[in-house]
């Protein structure tokens, strides 16, 4: 029989009143009180310790039903129901799952954004042994996937919980074996013509006035350096070397958050060209900081994330009637202009932080320079 008077010797949540097992939890700021139909016995207790774990499971991702508090308490009992299930479940693999999962905090947050979202609703307190191919596959098509790209991401945590669960000898076969990635259409990059970048730059310089003309000299940077935004508002100056005419690649700014690595975890010195050595040296003038270069005029501290310098981008593509397109084809238009004016291939993949396979598979058509619309005018349609 479990100690009646003490509730040091019972698990957390967990009481006996009147000779009847209780459980107790708040989540959400609603309480919740459920008497058990269990006997006050160490098994009992056990018993009602996992249930409780269940139902605070299932507050928590927010799919606690009134059906489930019923079946707890024992009001309403299916044939093939199981309160209590043998094995340890899907949300307990999980969870170990994205406390050793080696990846920064950002991605870690997605991964329990995707499943929290996309899986837990399925699989939570599913014992991860009895998780069949079956069950993945009817889940996807029930959450019903807008894109395959998406489907893919939201695969990557759920193939993680399940390698866990395999390493460690809670199932013998890995039902996402069967599940395949869908394929996805790989875009090619969209960057701006040279009179589109030279039409935007001339809008931003005679347009923007006081402390905004700073956006003039961080789009002189960006177009003419081929930086990511998010390495561009990390750069310190520090990582300028003026002697040498060189910037050290190193880092990155997220939501306000330093990462010490770039998107691609490589480290790589950027050439400066006349125009991204007048562009800093303009910036420095200005003397905004002597640790960031990239000071965001309207707080006075680094930027949060890209989106004050994106506002002024678009702003100057609706003015100048050019096509709309992300800030970051910047970047882009950088590597196709360093291709087209002739530059190694390796060199230009060296400084946008590409391998040399990356960059034929995404530049390939840039590398001809003009060579394409010259052929293409030997065609005779008449």
């Amino acid at each position: 029989m479990a100690d009646k008077s003490s509730s040091k010797s019972l698990p957390k949540g967990v009481r006996i009143r009147n000779g009847t097992i209780q459980i107790y939890f708040e989540r959400h700021k609603k309480q919740y009180n459920i008497t058990l139909p269990h006997p006050p016995t160490q098994e009992g207790v056990a018993a009602a310790a996992k249930i409780r774990s269940q139902l605070v499971t299932k507050a928590e991702w927010g799919i606690l039903t009134e059906t489930d508090i019923s079946k707890a308490k024992g009001e309403i009992v299916d044939d093939n129901s199981v309160i209590v299930n043998e094995g340890t479940l899907f949300q307990e693999v999980a969870q170990k799952y994205l406390k050793f999962v080696d990846s920064n905090q950002d991605t870690k947050k997605g991964y329990l954004n995707q499943l929290e979202k996309h899986w837990m609703p399925y699989f939570a307190l599913v014992p991860i042994h009895t998780i069949t191919t079956e069950d993945v596959k009817d889940a996807i098509v029930d959450r019903g996937f807008k894109t395959a790209k998406t489907l893919n991401n939201c695969l990557i945590p759920l193939r993680g919980v399940f390698d866990i669960a395999l390493e460690n000898k809670l199932i013998t076969e890995n039902p996402l074996d069967g599940i395949r990635n869908k394929k996805v259409q790989v875009d090619i990059p969209d960057p701006f013509s040279r009179d589109e970048m030279n039409t935007l730059l001339n809008w931003l310089d005679k347009n923007l006035e006081g402390k905004d003309h700073f956006y003039y000299w961080y789009y002189e940077l960006a177009f003419w350096c081929g930086c990511r935004p998010s390495e561009l508002i990390a750069l310190r100056w520090k990582d300028i070397d003026l002697f040498n005419n060189t910037m050290r690649i190193s880092k990155s700014r997220v939501r306000g958050i330093e990462k010490g690595v770039t998107k691609t975890h490589t480290v790589r010195e950027v050439y400066l060209n006349d125009r991204s050595l007048k562009a800093l040296n303009e910036i420095q003038k200005l003397n905004l900081s002597d640790n960031y270069v990239m000071i965001c005029p309207e707080t006075g501290e680094p930027f949060f994330n890209e989106k004050p310098p994106r506002n002024r981008l678009v702003a100057a593509m609706q003015a100048c009637g050019i096509r709309h397109r992300p800030a970051y084809n910047a970047r882009h238009t950088y590597a196709t202009m360093l291709l087209m004016d002739g530059l190694n291939p390796v060199f230009v993949a060296n400084q946008m932080g590409h391998s040399l396979q990356m960059m034929m598979k995404r530049y390939a058509k840039w590398m001809h320079g003009d060579k394409n619309k010259i052929e293409m005018s030997k065609l005779k349609t008449n």
